[in-house]
């Protein structure tokens, strides 16, 4: 079957990411791995858009769509954590009609959860999603970017022996 040829495409071209856009992608990815370290569900809330289309899948979990779905597995995760640091390795980021950006990465966690230590490895996909907020004069000319996706899963590696 071919495509209908009245149907909406979306189309995003790969952009050259220059520096100073993957800085801006780089500091923002920090941000929610700092929000993340720190447990704190206020500053997770800075970095995420607050809307019924964003999407969480944390690793073993189910999908979470919606920004009060998000926010609520984030505060479970918060409350059931003593203390958890990242050590971000093999970040990609690749950046679409300037307005998208997704960034994949590895996750090096260590983590005290319910009095016990654990280290694993999560692959993360990020997307964040650039927008234009008013500033304190409501000039709409302010831009960031804020996360619409994140999807953490286990990196099992399977060992011959």
């Amino acid at each position: 079957m071919g495509l209908d040829c009245c149907s909406p495409k979306l189309e995003f071209t790969l952009d050259s990411i220059n520096e100073r856009t993957e800085q801006e992608i780089q500091k923002i990815n920090t941000r929610f791995y700092n929000a993340f370290e720190s447990l704190s569900l206020e500053r997770m809330e800075v970095v995420w858009k607050h809307s019924d289309d964003v999407v969480c899948v944390h690793p073993g979990w189910d999908l979470f769509t919606g920004w009060m779905a998000v926010r609520e597995s984030w505060m479970t995760i918060f409350q059931n954590t003593e203390r958890i640091r990242f050590l971000i390795t093999n970040t990609k980021i690749r950046v679409f009609g300037n307005v998208i950006a997704v960034v994949v990465c590895l996750e090096n966690i260590q983590s005290d959860v319910s009095q016990s230590k654990m280290r694993m490895g999560v692959i993360a996909t990020n997307i964040y999603e650039r927008q234009t907020a008013a500033d304190e004069n409501n000039n709409e000319d302010e831009e960031k970017w804020l996360m619409i996706h994140h999807h953490g899963f286990f990196n099992i590696k399977l060992h011959s022996t």
